[in-house]
């Protein structure tokens, strides 16, 4: 999944997902094409799974 696509399910703004995944919370994440900075990156459903399971929940 693309980096806004993880950004819709978490409920963050992609920048804040592209910067996860630089800082390795995403630790499959990888880049498409040669990897350039305008590259796209991806993330894998199972490395999003993983970062929301580790995320406090909210008091109800």
């Amino acid at each position: 999944m693309t980096a806004l696509a993880a950004a819709d399910t978490l409920s963050l703004h992609p920048e804040t997902v592209r910067i996860l995944a630089r800082s390795g919370a995403f630790p499959n994440a990888y880049k498409t094409g040669t990897g350039g900075p305008s590259a796209r990156i991806r993330i894998p459903w199972a490395d999003v799974e993983d970062y929301r399971q580790l995320q406090p929940r909210a008091a109800e």
